[in-house]
């Protein structure tokens, strides 16, 4: 259906050649939370005025220390919002490192293809054409003066990069050697699930629109969940988040400054174990 001028192909089929063979049976035993987990749920709902002052100062602030904001929406800076906090309030005494790691952060998250001119895909096409996105940033600059700020950027750029060559560096990200080193980093990266572009809360099968929506694998994956918002109009956005009760005290703390800082007041949010 489109031209393979990557030759991924090739690099997919040797992939899968040289994985090894897997049995059809769930990774993991399937079983409820224990009645002492100290993991609770955050949901942050931003209204669409809030998401469209905080692309406001990130376009100015960026323009004012020199960093390039070559794509501003309300996916990046929400993601940028969110994913410094968390970076901030991870516990140093207990988090788990790699004495090769240089520190570095990932945030990956799926986008689609189909509209992108370097592909060409049918309007007819009923599927998947997804291709991955992956931004990496070092702590420093993550937890600096201008954390929120060096993300929009990173991000933006990944973002804008889609629409030149979508799948460009795909057959690296894909490759058996980058699985390994995002394996072992994986206390350091945040995975995007989700989008505000589904409309989650305008499906009805019959019954009325969802009260709420939920990604139950966000809490072992240490997922970003983000969805349009059910009582807010267009142009808001939902994050949800699983974190450890302190570590969440934390993000909220650390949340609540940042927003301070931006002159934006605290959205509203809902709190509760899992």
């Amino acid at each position: 259906m489109v031209e393979d001028s990557n030759g991924l192909r090739s690099i997919f089929l040797e992939e899968l050649w040289n994985s090894p063979p897997r049995i059809m049976e769930p990774t993991c035993p399937i079983y409820d939370a224990p009645s002492n987990s100290d993991m609770v749920r955050h949901r942050i709902i931003l209204s669409c005025d809030q998401v469209e002052k905080l692309k406001k100062w990130a376009g100015t602030k960026c323009k004012s220390i020199g960093l390039e904001t070559l794509h501003l929406s309300t996916f990046v800076v929400t993601c940028s919002l969110i994913w410094v906090c968390k970076v901030k309030s991870k516990d140093p005494d207990t988090e788990v490192t790699d004495p090769k790691d240089d520190d570095s952060y990932c945030l990956t998250f799926l986008a689609d293809c189909r509209n992108r001119s370097k592909l060409s895909v049918p309007s007819t096409y009923f599927g998947n054409c997804l291709t991955i996105c992956h931004v990496e940033l070092q702590k420093e600059k993550l937890v600096g003066e201008n954390g929120i700020l060096e993300a929009v950027s990173a991000i933006g750029g990944e973002v804008r990069g889609l629409r030149g060559d979508p799948l460009k560096g795909f057959e690296w990200i894909v490759s058996g050697r980058r699985r390994r080193e995002l394996g072992r980093q994986s206390q350091h990266v945040m995975i995007i699930a989700g989008s505000p572009k589904l409309n989650v809360y305008e499906t009805d099968f019959g019954w009325g629109r969802p009260k709420m929506s939920e990604i139950l694998h966000a809490d072992d994956a240490g997922a970003m969940c983000l969805s349009d918002c059910r009582n807010q109009e267009r142009g808001g956005i939902e994050v949800g988040l699983a974190l450890s009760a302190i570590q969440m005290k934390k993000f909220n703390a650390i949340l609540d400054e940042q927003l301070g800082d931006i002159d934006i007041v605290v959205p509203h949010r809902i709190l509760y174990t899992i």
